[in-house]
């Protein structure tokens, strides 16, 4: 019953943001694609990022520790590509400045995803 109460809140997501995309696709059809093309390619760097968890997975008995540092991995890996993709989809409001240029946000996801990786390997 879990599994329906997923896909429910998913199409009321969907059904609720279809006004805002009518609208984009009205007033800013060339922003609309350039949105389409970069979710896209999103998605495939997603798809990249768990082929290179599959390849990662140790084939013998695998520990909670272990499990834990890939999590961390591909958790690092999708909000890294989410924050680059913020930076290039055209957007209707300024997100934070902060968030715009290399800094912080950067740093704490690449030490995520390379301190995981790292101890993953290590251990």
């Amino acid at each position: 019953m879990q599994d329906w109460g997923l896909l429910i809140l998913v199409i009321m997501v969907f059904v609720a943001n279809l006004p805002a995309v009518m609208q984009q696709w009205r007033t800013d059809r060339p922003g609309f694609i350039k949105t389409l093309w970069l979710m896209g390619i999103y998605a495939l760097y997603v798809a990249l990022g768990f082929a290179v968890l599959l390849l990662l997975l140790p084939g013998g008995e695998a520990s909670e520790g272990k499990a834990l540092l890939l999590t961390g991995v591909i958790v690092g890996w999708i909000l890294y590509g989410a924050l680059t993709l913020m930076r290039v989809v055209p957007r209707y409001r300024e997100p934070p400045r902060w968030l715009l240029r290399f800094g912080i946000a950067d740093i704490v996801l690449l030490g995520l995803l390379f301190g995981s990786l790292s101890a993953y390997l290590w251990a």
